[in-house]
This record gives C-alpha cells, sequence and structure tokens, in this order.
C-alpha cells in the first residue's frame, strides 16, 4: 500500500513536500519525494499532511465519565478533595469502567493518538479492554501505599505488575501514584520490582507547590488531606528533600521512568532527571487550568530531557487530544519550533514509553501507526498546529482504523 499528501512529517526528520510512504503489511518500508517512492498507485489525499500517530504519554482513560464534575480551579488540593469525594460517593463497577475506557480509546483514536500511557486503578478492568481495541498502550497499574494504606502494598503492587494482559500492542508497567501517597519504602519497592521486570514506571511528582512543602517536612495542606480521608498515621515522616530527589532515592529515576506534569522543579532537580534519562509528561492545559506558575518544558529541553505530551484525564482536560494540546502550546509559545511540537506529541511520547523502537515517527521499519490532516490549498504543513480540523483517516499497524466494531467489543 502505498499512501500520498502533499506533505509528510516523518517526526525524526524535516517534513517532506510532495511526499509518500509505502507501507508493507503492519510496517513502513519507505517514506520520501512520492517520485522515489515506489509500490502501488498510491491512496492520494491530496492537501493534507500524514503525520506520525499522536502519543499521550500520559492519561487515566477511566476518569473519563468525570467530565465535568470536577472542572479544575487555582486551587490542587481543592481538587482533591471533590475528587475523592465523587470516586467515594459515586463508586463504579467493572462494566461501568470498562464502558468509560472503551469510550475513551474511541476519543482518542478519532483524535490522532495511537498510543497512550494509560494510568490505571484497576488494571484487572481497564487492561482486556485496551487489548481488544487497536490502539497501542502502556498500562501502568496505580499503587498507593501511605499511613493506612500500607498494608495493601503487595496486593497492589502485584495488580499493577501482572504481565497477564501484556501482548505485543500492550505494555504493562508500574505507578506508584505519587510522593505523597506512597512512602519512601513503597516508592523503592515499586523500582525494585520494576526493574526486575524491566517494566516502565510512571509517578506523578512535583505536581505542585503542596507537595513540595509535604516531602520536606511532612506538614501542610497535603498533610491535612491524608488526616481528613483516614489515611494519616504517626509512621509519617518527613523526607526533608524535594519530590524529584526523593524519586533519585528510591531509585525511580531510570530511563524507563516517565515523570508525570513535574510543574515545580529547582536546577537541581533538572539535573537529576536529565542525567537519570527518565522522561516528563508535560500536560499543557490541564497545567494551565489549576493556574500553575509556567512551565520549564523549554529548559528540560535545552537540558536534553525527552518532554512528551499528555492530556491527563477528562476529570481535568477538555478533551484527549494530543493535537489540542499542541495547539494550545503553539498560541502560546511562538518561539517553539513546529518540528519540535511535533517531536513532543509523537516520537518524546514514544521515548517516554520505552516504545520508540516501535512506534513515534515514520521511519522504515516501524509501525505504520500515522494520521492524515487536511489542508488548505497552499497552506504550509504548520497550519495544522492551528485551527480545529479533525483527522482525515487514522492508521495503526498498516490498518486504518475501523471503530465500529471496536464499539461493540
Amino acid at each position: 500500500m502505498k499512501l500520498r499528501a502533499r506533505f509528510i512529517v516523518p517526526g525524526d526528520g524535516p517534513a517532506i513536500e510532495n511526499a509518500a510512504m509505502e507501507i508493507r503489511g503492519a510496517t513502513i518500508h519507505a517514506v520520501g519525494r512520492a517520485d522515489h517512492v515506489g509500490g502501488a498507485p498510491p491512496i492520494d489525499y491530496g492537501d493534507a499532511v500524514i503525520l506520525p500517530g499522536f502519543v499521550n504519554a500520559h492519561t487515566h482513560l477511566e476518569l473519563s465519565y468525570l467530565a465535568g464534575k470536577v472542572p479544575p480551579r487555582n486551587d490542587f488540593v481543592d481538587w482533591l478533595y471533590r475528587l475523592v469525594d465523587i470516586l467515594v460517593t459515586e463508586p463504579v463497577e467493572e462494566d461501568d469502567v470498562q464502558a468509560t475506557v472503551r469510550d475513551a480509546v474511541l476519543a482518542s483514536l478519532s483524535a490522532g493518538v495511537t498510543t497512550i500511557g494509560d494510568v490505571t486503578r484497576s488494571p484487572a478492568w481497564t487492561r482486556p479492554v485496551l487489548a481488544r481495541s487497536p490502539i497501542r498502550a502502556v498500562s501502568f497499574g496505580e499503587v498507593i501505599a501511605m499511613g493506612a494504606g500500607r498494608a495493601r502494598l503487595d496486593q497492589r503492587l502485584a495488580a499493577a505488575a501482572s504481565q497477564e494482559w501484556q501482548t505485543d500492542s500492550i505494555r504493562c508497567g508500574i505507578s506508584p501514584h505519587s510522593p505523597y501517597t506512597v512512602e519512601p519504602s513503597a516508592l523503592a519497592a515499586c523500582a525494585e520490582t520494576a526493574r526486575q521486570l524491566q517494566a516502565p514506571l510512571c509517578i506523578h511528582a512535583a505536581e505542585s507547590t503542596d507537595e513540595m512543602e509535604f516531602t520536606q517536612t511532612a506538614s501542610g495542606r497535603l498533610a491535612s488531606f491524608l488526616k481528613d480521608v483516614g489515611v494519616w498515621d504517626e509512621h509519617i515522616t518527613p523526607a526533608h528533600c524535594t519530590p524529584i530527589e526523593l524519586c533519585s532515592k528510591a531509585d525511580l529515576l531510570t530511563p524507563r521512568t516517565l515523570l508525570a506534569h513535574a510543574n515545580y522543579v529547582c536546577g537541581e532537580d533538572l539535573r537529576l532527571i536529565a542525567a537519570s534519562g527518565a522522561s516528563v509528561a508535560y500536560c499543557p492545559r490541564t497545567h494551565a487550568a489549576f493556574g500553575h506558575a509556567p512551565h520549564r518544558f523549554r529548559d528540560m529541553l535545552r537540558a536534553g530531557v525527552s518532554v512528551a505530551i499528555g492530556t491527563d484525564s477528562l476529570a481535568s482536560n477538555p478533551s484527549l487530544s494530543v493535537l489540542d494540546e499542541l495547539r494550545f502550546l503553539r498560541e502560546r509559545y511562538r518561539d517553539v519550533d513546529a518540528l519540535e511540537l511535533v517531536r513532543m506529541g509523537t516520537l518524546r511520547g514514544a521515548v517516554a514509553l520505552g516504545l520508540a523502537d516501535a512506534t513515534g515517527s515514520l521511519t522504515p521499519g516501524k509501525a505504520a501507526d500515522l494520521v492524515v490532516m487536511p489542508l488548505e490549498p497552499n497552506e504550509s504543513w504548520e497550519s495544522v498546529l492551528q485551527g480545529s480540523s479533525r483527522p482525515l483517516a487514522v492508521y495503526t499497524d498498516g490498518v486504518q482504523t475501523s471503530l465500529r466494531g471496536y464499539t461493540q467489543a
């Protein structure tokens, strides 16, 4: 099969004009100018740009049912209280969670997202749905082990680390939730289990100034939150360091580690992240909705950190579209090169999830995961980072996604 468009942006190099790509089976065979790429007569998308399928490096698909119920405000801890209240008072059953995840996968694919890093509280419920879907995913099972939750560490870690649903397209990882919900010894246990399995890791880290206060002093509003939800006990003590330093001490900073958010990092934190090879998932619209200080993603990129794009969840974000996140950044950061924005939404996400050998760029030998976006005549490919156009077509493993059958899975 051969596809042609006015532009192809491969994600690992400059844009190609009057371009084509040949796909053999599930794999990209060749990419270049249309007159240099062989194969059958092409499917010609005309005024369009072909991009790698977008990679949503950090999301919570199972929280999609909370859309509109807990809108973010300039107070992260207040949002946590409201979120926990709903989770406690409106529990959901397995069928409801699975239906939510199916709908979220459909929304993601419709937005051109072909790969996700999903954090799940219920891996035994969500992973079967992902395994039956056309999407590529890393499923991070969430671990919480602080205070009263300490006794459940082994159970939560075993569920998170289970490889039962791992397939060619679904990889299972571990997500110690955060430095304020997982104690240092439990963080180290998660890191060691991931090392033994060579599994990917994800942790929400340096997300708020309250988190910084908590790891330094074991006090402040997050300490009050833990007391109010019945988690606190006398064994919780301060780590006397930043959240990133705590992750480093627990051996959580590795090339297999994804730091979700990293909204508040100092120079030493940045040095530790860069030296470890860990990646960062930046969720631009969620970050803005909570009124956080400007994110240091540009400093991170200059330091050699791979910064990927995430959407967080529909509990804090209006959509699961990585392209919407890139358009948000394009409007606010004109100094960031358009090709770099594309990399943040594609190849850097694949790097962050440990999938760069398989996807993230339109490179011969990789999976044919791609999205076709329309252009107006005479428009540059960069115009796709503006406006509100939606995909013309989405391919995973060389097959144009057929969503109808999946809705009935």
